[in-house]
């Protein structure tokens, strides 16, 4: 299925929400990317605002980052002053050197399928790490969890709706698990935690995601105003990080 280019960069007309609403990324996750990884430099495809740049950053790692959107990339750079921000999509990257990590946290599914394993096959060195790593979003109560999505089925927002009883697992996974002679050492790891965000946090996380940001404000609007009445003060959320790591093959002796 080819990337809707259009709605890959719709999150920089929010720049603002994403880096205030989105969640982060487990500082054990970063650590344990880190160690699985040899040492030397990293790249980052689709850093956003930083959420997951900044863990990483933080550990003075040689750290490049590609980010298609010129309004995420600003505040990227405003957020994480240390790392080299490549503005434009993965695709056209040309890397000037093979990298010992490369990870994406909640973009990897935004690069075109047809050509995302050959061009991280590419920037890796030999035995370099790929960390693909996803956030999923569920409200923890499960009764208020089927009120918000109904009124998501209403307003016709099922797919990739906020909603879900279950997170989709990465589809990554399955893809590396074929047997890609390119990648071993494969291995899964999940991350759980639960943060409470009041009403117009919330809210602002629903208009953070693609699904909703599409809507025309005539549709979107409603859809909001009847979330925002079943709330009450707020939501406590459950976040899973699912991570996927896989290493790149080491070249013949």
């Amino acid at each position: 299925m080819a990337v809707d280019r259009v709605r890959s960069v719709v999150f920089g007309e929010a720049v603002d929400l994403y880096e205030s609403a989105r969640p982060g990324y487990p500082e054990r996750l970063a650590t344990e990317v880190l160690e699985y990884a040899p040492d030397g430099p990293v790249l980052e495809v689709g850093a956003g605002t930083g959420k997951a740049t900044a863990v990483f950053a933080a550990r003075g790692i040689d750290l490049t980052c590609v980010e298609p959107d010129e309004r995420m990339a600003t505040a990227l750079a405003a957020n994480c002053p240390g790392v080299r921000v490549q503005v434009g999509i993965f695709e056209d990257y040309t890397p000037d050197r093979r990298f010992a990590l490369l990870y994406s946290a909640q973009a990897w599914h935004w690069v075109d399928p047809e050509r995302r394993w050959d061009l991280a096959h590419a920037a890796l060195a030999p035995s370099g790490a790929l960390a693909l790593f996803w956030n999923h979003y569920l409200v923890t109560d499960p009764a208020l969890r089927a009120r918000l999505a109904e009124v998501d089925h209403r307003h016709g927002v099922s797919s990739f709706s906020l909603h879900q009883d279950h997170p989709i697992r990465n589809e990554e996974v399955q893809h590396l698990l074929t047997g890609d002679p390119r990648f071993t050492d494969l291995d899964e790891r999940s991350y759980t935690w639960t943060e409470w965000y009041d009403a117009a946090r919330y809210l602002d996380l629903v208009r953070t995601i693609s699904a909703y940001r599409i809507l025309p404000p005539e549709r979107r609007e409603p859809l909001l105003a009847e979330l925002a009445s079943a709330l009450g003060d707020g939501i406590e959320m459950t976040f899973v990080t699912d991570l996927t790591l896989a290493r790149r093959t080491p070249s013949p002796s």
